[in-house]
């Protein structure tokens, strides 16, 4: 079973949190986050943990075997939260609105021991807009945008963002383009690259797809699935119009795509009934 995120939702009815079922691809929505989008989700034992996109940094916790409601917290000191991973015995966060990468126990009914990470920055704010997190085999590692050299420059236009080891201390890809999602799989490292739409490898594009990709997991048969959005026409950081010929042209739709690493797409599961924007794809079993 899959879980997806939704996020920026239309109206505040919509549902946040969708269930796809990998056999038949029935979509069943779950749970709304009550007028916010949803981000990241990570699953620590039992607890399942989904990032809202709340003015404070709120998760919501489920029973990741009942997937009810146990607990809504809050994440002191971190802001915009997008990515969580299990890290450590703990939750690791891309905490976008401070540029840091931070790490939090949870008791059971609240995150403590804050810890900060890696910090991309001095600024405490959203200048090189961290967000994706991946930990596989005692590496935990992170994707951004890369630096806007103006609070008013719009991202869609930088093409320098980066993959960082943040156990290894290094950057491991740069020269990306939008880069979410940055995912392990047999070992190996793939991002979505979403402005160019595609999921890559450290090496080359792999799949490209309709949409604005961000959102991936596989599945047991070897597949992955890909989660696309519909490009936005306007900057939600900044208010300016994004590329109006290039997002007029290459819009995109909200949908699931399974597909094999060869670049055999085998199916497209609309999501256009659920939102307009995925943020991301888990695998719950």
């Amino acid at each position: 079973m899959l879980l997806v995120s939704v996020c920026n939702p239309a109206t505040e009815a919509q549902s946040t949190l969708l269930q796809a079922d990998p056999l038949s691809w029935a979509i069943t929505p779950l749970y709304s986050t009550t007028g916010f989008g949803a981000t990241g989700i990570c699953r620590l034992g039992d607890d399942l943990f989904i990032g809202s996109q709340s003015p404070e940094a709120t998760v919501t916790v489920l029973d990741a075997r009942t997937l009810s409601v146990r607990n809504k917290t809050r994440m002191p000191g971190a802001r915009d939260l997008h990515s969580l991973a299990a890290w450590e015995g703990g939750v690791a966060v891309a905490s976008s609105g401070t540029d840091e990468v931070l790490w939090y126990r949870y008791d059971g009914t609240q995150f403590v021991e804050r810890t900060v990470l890696w910090a991309a920055s001095s600024s405490k704010t959203d200048t090189l807009h961290v967000n994706g997190l991946a930990a596989y085999g005692g590496r935990l590692v992170c994707c951004a945008f890369g630096r806007r050299f103006r609070e008013f420059d719009v991202w869609s236009q930088r093409q320098d963002g980066f993959i960082y080891d943040i156990t290894g201390e290094r950057f491991v890809l740069q020269g990306l383009a939008r880069p979410h999602t940055v995912v392990f799989h047999d070992g190996q490292l793939y991002v979505c690259e979403s402005s160019r739409r595609n999921l890559r490898s450290a090496e080359r594009s792999l799949l490209t797809f309709d949409g604005f990709t961000r959102g991936a997991a596989w599945l047991d048969d070897g597949r992955v699935v890909v989660a696309s959005s519909r490009a936005r026409t306007r900057s939600r950081s900044t208010g300016e119009l994004i590329d109006p010929e290039t997002v007029g042209r290459y819009a995109g739709t909200s949908a699931l795509h399974v597909a094999d690493l060869d670049g055999t797409i085998h199916e497209s599961v609309s999501l256009a009934d659920y939102g307009r924007e995925i943020y991301d794809v888990f695998r719950l079993s």
